[in-house]
């Protein structure tokens, strides 16, 4: 018989628990969390790795239910590539998020979301908290296959509770790449919205969203967004482009501000002419169902015409339905024209009072870089009288455009102010032209940019309805 001291008895005993514990550890985990061998707990991280049958959608899901229940607040994506189809959790409160977005490919598959008519076919769809999706690739193709309308990342109210609508949403450095013109269906990059199970109207979403250096591309829309209650949405430092409309914001109250970003209008041709797609970097309009109050802040971004239509628009803003107060600022910002851009502007802003334009530079060509206008009734538009802009310490040396400023009928005490390297002016209404390349303002009886712009303007108005149950929209 051999004995053992007690000390040497305790090391083996130690010992072989240790080597229990290496051996045992993540199956027990993986069963506390109620998911499989895959999705796993390291510390308060849960890990998930993709899966040999290349769809993940029920181990992420599983791992984001396991957060919510567990109080977790890091799920994190430890492999190269991952598939997925609907994704849905509500009350979220962390990070999804993976190594970085050229490490990190979560592609959503063809034919794999549920694509009812009433709700959009979504990827990770949030339902209120506040979650953030981290460094990563979103891919996607034609995930409903039949021209149904579709989103990559949605924040919305909570389905099963209307009235619980404060969402908190996050995108940061992640890239999201879809089939462009090529594919079927109508995909959005970011979405945040009432939840469409909800009253679009009476229960809009709150809250905030943040999407800071990231890279849109082939998408229909990239970013979409109708918040109230004065939320704030920050589009920061992101690259956009061959996107029908990059960012577009209908029906809002919420404190927006856009700023240096690197936004491609106008340059991808193929887009259906009636969707109003293909044209326009940033579309803001309010309907009679907005609030009366909205808030826009455009600043130090670059906007570059790629010219593939003569109807190209940096920024349409417009009112329709009843008159709200917007104040818009747009300041700092670079405008890269195209000589094929024959019908469009830098900015129209239509039946819309009290704006800055100020420190921006116009390069290259435009039909028009600034058109400020009032609707037509007959339209659909108010008719409003607008005033109150300031266009002051813009740079025009570099512009070649037809016309670098128009001031339409119904406009009335906007400035345009000295010192802008001699902008060709022309105004249709009674403002005060400081300076032109004329010695004076030219009078026109009709703002000529108007047209189009109110035209432009109801079409992108009514696609992006067709995202809503009662229109059906087709490629």
């Amino acid at each position: 018989m051999v004995f053992i001291g007690r000390t040497v008895f305790l090391k083996i005993l130690l010992s072989v628990a240790a080597t229990c514990t290496a051996l045992f550890a993540a199956p027990m985990q993986a069963q506390d969390l109620g998911c499989s061998s895959e999705v796993t707990l390291d510390g308060a991280t849960i890990e998930v790795e993709a899966s040999a049958s290349g769809d993940d959608t029920e181990n992420i899901q599983c791992a984001l239910t396991a957060a919510v229940d567990g109080g977790y607040r890091d799920v994190f994506l430890t492999s190269d590539e991952y598939g997925i189809g609907p994704i849905e959790i509500t009350g979220f409160v962390g990070d999804l998020r993976g190594r970085s977005a050229t490490k990190t490919a979560v592609n959503v598959l063809d034919n794999s979301l549920t694509c009812d008519a009433g709700v959009p076919g979504t990827a990770l769809r949030f339902n209120v908290g506040t979650a953030t999706v981290r460094r990563m690739t979103l891919n996607v193709g034609s995930p409903c296959g039949d021209g149904s309308v579709v989103n990559v990342v949605a924040y919305y109210s909570d389905p099963s509770d209307c009235d619980t609508r404060t969402t908190f949403g996050n995108v940061d450095r992640v890239t999201i790449a879809g089939a462009g013109v090529a594919g079927t269906d109508l995909v959005t990059g970011v979405v945040m919205d009432a939840a469409p199970e909800c009253d679009a109207v009476a229960q809009k979403v709150l809250g905030t969203l943040k999407v800071n250096r990231s890279l849109f591309s082939g998408l229909e829309f990239g970013i979409l967004t109708s918040v109230a209650g004065g939320g704030q949405v920050d589009i920061n430092y992101n690259e956009m482009l061959q996107i029908g409309l990059p960012i577009a914001i209908v029906d809002a109250f919420q404190s927006t501000t856009i700023l240096g970003n690197a936004i491609s209008y106008n340059d991808e041709a193929g887009y259906d002419a009636a969707l109003g797609l293909g044209t326009t970097a940033i579309y803001i309009a309010s309907t009679g169902d907005s609030p009366n109050e909205n808030s826009s802040t455009i600043k130090n971004n670059t906007f570059t015409d790629g010219g593939a239509t003569t109807e190209g628009y940096a920024l349409l803003s417009g009112q329709t339905g009843k008159s709200i107060t917007h104040g818009m600022v747009i300041t700092g910002n670079v405008f890269e024209g195209d000589s094929g851009n024959s019908n469009g502007a830098g900015m129209a802003v239509i039946d819309t009072s009290g704006g800055l334009v100020s420190g921006n530079n116009f390069k290259s060509y435009a039909a028009n870089w600034v058109s400020l206008t009032s609707g037509s009734t007959a339209d659909g538009l108010l008719g409003a009288t607008v005033s109150g802009w300031a266009l002051v310490s813009n740079t025009f040396s570099a512009s070649t455009a037809t016309t670098d400023i128009t001031l339409g009928s119904d406009t009335e005490s906007n400035v345009v102010g000295r010192s802008q390297d001699q902008p060709v002016v022309t105004d249709a209404g009674s403002n005060d032209v400081l300076e032109s390349a004329a010695s004076s303002s030219v009078f026109l009886g009709s703002a000529p940019i108007s047209v189009g712009a109110e035209d432009l303007l109801q079409r992108q108005l009514e696609t992006i309805r067709g995202r809503a149950p009662s229109r059906s929209l087709s490629r």
